[in-house]
């Protein structure tokens, strides 16, 4: 009797070894990618940093000089910003839509842009439009 109970116990023990090992093998880690995803999702730049990047990315090429962007964070990489252009000593305010888009052609990707009559703040850019 203590014979026949210790191979049940030891037909158990392998069969669940094995269906473990089994699925551990297997691939199907949904359990763990939930734990690691977070940490390997791309990050965003704040608003701060997204007008630095804008002026810093307008400013290298000739012509027109970005000056004093202010920019919001609608969603993760989505942005809205407003700034002076300045071309031949007169300022003009402008305000764009925009994403980030490290891995395109161009890290900012304008998806609307246009003109306002103030560019101190997008606030002010936006009230100006009426």
């Amino acid at each position: 009797m203590k014979l026949s109970l210790l191979f049940v116990f030891i037909a158990c023990a392998t069969a669940a070894g094995t269906y473990f090992g089994a699925t551990a093998l297997r691939g199907d880690h949904t359990a763990n990618a939930a734990i690691v995803a977070p940490a390997m999702r791309p990050t965003t730049p704040t608003a701060a940093e997204f007008a630095r990047a804008l002026a810093g990315t307008a400013n290298q090429f000739g012509g027109a000089r970005v000056t004093h962007p202010d920019c919001v964070q609608a969603a993760p990489g989505r942005y809205m910003c407003a700034y002076g252009l300045v071309q031949n000593g007169v300022e003009q305010c402008h305000i764009m839509q925009g994403r980030w888009t490290p891995n395109a052609a161009s890290t900012i990707t304008v998806t609307l842009a246009g003109r306002a009559e103030q560019c101190d703040s997008l606030r002010n850019a936006l009230r100006s439009l009426d």
